[in-house]
């Protein structure tokens, strides 16, 4: 039989441990914190509900105060979509200001997203330059559930 108090301090140990590499990740000890996970909301049209919906989806990484991540946005219908990235930096806690480039058409928005009781809290502030010709699809002010895509496989500069 080992030791009551040898027990104890492997478990402080590990506990110590998984704390110390949470902090280091932006991630809050004990759970997932910050911004890193994926959201989305679903955009639908009630009056043509043989047509597939479209939304807006976004995966999300923080270490420390930076906040980086990937997006995907589409039409009711799948008519028209568009992919791009996302960087930006924690301002407070649970507030972020994050640049948002479109793949579609390069406009760049500038969007304050923070943490809700229910999802993460999506606005756009401004736009920071106008792309060509074509749309951008981005939620311009939303509430984004959480998804059960957890994988955060982002780009390698995302880190």
């Amino acid at each position: 039989m080992r030791p009551v108090g040898l027990s104890v301090s492997i478990v402080l140990l590990i506990v110590a441990g998984g704390c110390a590499s949470a902090i280091e990740s932006g991630e809050a000890p004990g759970g997932k914190s910050g911004f890193s996970g994926s959201w989305s909301v679903d955009w639908c049209n009630p009056d043509r509900p043989d047509l597939e919906c479209g939304g807006f989806s976004v995966t999300l990484r923080q270490t420390g105060k930076r906040v980086c991540g990937e997006y995907g946005g589409a039409l009711v219908n799948l008519r028209q979509i568009d992919e791009g990235v996302v960087d930006g930096i924690e301002e407070s806690d649970g507030t972020a200001v994050v640049d948002v480039r479109s793949g579609r058409n390069g406009d760049i928005l500038r969007v304050r997203i923070t943490r809700a009781t229910d999802g993460l809290a999506w606005k756009v502030l401004e736009t920071l330059s106008e792309g060509g010709g074509d749309i951008s699809i981005i939620a311009m002010d939303e509430l984004l559930k959480p998804t059960e895509d957890q994988s955060l496989n982002l780009r390698s500069d995302c880190s």
